[in-house]
């Protein structure tokens, strides 16, 4: 598995805290239409995370857990400090990674504390110090990424931090086109994604607000990227690797797309608990997943049917979730 190869378009799921796990990943999956995604960060604190540890966090690091259909895993870790970022890189390896991409970009409270995620692009230095080490750590058939945004508070900070992230080896850049300030407000800088990629010598990954192929289609006419990160989209419409794949005229994966959003919603989540249900112990886990799924959709989005949300509300088990949502 090579991972990116700069002259095909790459569909890449985005990593996503607390809400893209080894489930959610195994639906993905089944669903298909990405050609891999990149794990949960696993955090690198005052010692160098173990092998076991990272596969503990990272289940399907090596193949399905939940299901069968496979989705390649690029392992994410985040941390401040070279020596052990490396270590950990080292390790990651030892448990199966066959790719590594370095946060740098989660805008999290608790990780600015500790000086870790987008903390780091106010010393652009530091990143290429991370990066090298990391790079030299790990043999040369491994790469090597990073995962950014646009800068601390003005996006004009990504000129200096994108050479900072080439010069410390990185195979390629996913820019999130927001600063760290902006968090996730509507809206996103392409021309700046734009600027960039035209600087630098290594592919970009652009990400952010790609909710339908109109807005890849848009990204690409602003920036000229052929590689794209989706991350809320797909909680929204989770066929829409699969629309974005017909729009760019790439190999159709799957041929019974439903045509209809609700449908799409409703068959997302009949799946998603069907492959789970069987491996959850706590009996009102996977309804409450579900409930938070459906509550990030609709910040998003008003097109959550209402059937849905009643039963994501009124469901206690997975099996009256998976009954309650098959009846409509």
């Amino acid at each position: 598995m090579n991972f990116l190869d700069p002259n095909q378009t790459a569909l890449v799921l985005a990593p996503m805290e607390g809400v893209m796990d080894a489930p959610m990943r195994a639906l993905i999956a089944d669903l298909g239409g990405f050609d891999y995604g990149v794990s949960e960060f696993v955090r690198v604190g005052q010692e160098v995370v173990s092998a076991a540890r990272i596969l503990q966090e990272i289940p399907d690091l090596n193949g399905p857990v939940f299901g069968r259909a496979r989705l390649p895993i690029q392992l994410q870790i985040l941390g401040d400090s070279p020596e052990l970022m490396a270590g950990t890189a080292i390790e990651a390896c030892i448990a199966g990674a066959r790719a590594i991409d370095i946060n740098f970009g989660c805008p999290a409270p608790t990780i600015l504390r500790r000086s870790g995620g987008s903390a780091l692009l106010r010393t652009p230095c530091a990143l290429t110090d991370i990066l090298s080490a990391v790079r030299k750590a790990l043999p040369a058939q491994i790469p090597v990424s990073a995962k950014v945004r646009l800068g601390w508070e003005n996006p004009n900070e990504i000129d200096e931090i994108a050479k900072a992230v080439e010069a410390g080896g990185a195979s390629w850049l996913t820019i999130h086109a927001r600063t760290k300030q902006e968090r996730y407000q509507p809206g996103v800088h392409w021309d700046a994604v734009a600027r960039v990629r035209s600087k630098i010598s290594i592919p970009v990954i652009a990400n952010g607000d790609l909710f339908s192929s109109e807005d890849v289609a848009r990204c690409i006419a602003e920036t000229g990227c052929s590689h794209f990160m989706i991350g809320r989209g797909i909680l929204k419409n989770p066929f829409l690797a699969h629309d974005i794949r017909q729009s760019l005229k790439l190999p159709i994966l799957r041929a019974d797309v439903p045509l209809n959003h609700s449908d799409r919603l409703r068959m997302g989540i009949e799946r998603y608990v069907q492959l789970i249900q069987d491996q959850a112990d706590n009996a009102g886990f996977i309804p409450s997943r579900v409930k938070q799924w459906v509550g990030m959709v609709r910040d998003i989005s008003d097109e959550v049917p209402r059937p849905v949300l009643m039963a994501v509300k009124n469901a206690r088990t997975a099996g009256e979730l998976l009954q309650m949502v098959s009846a409509f």
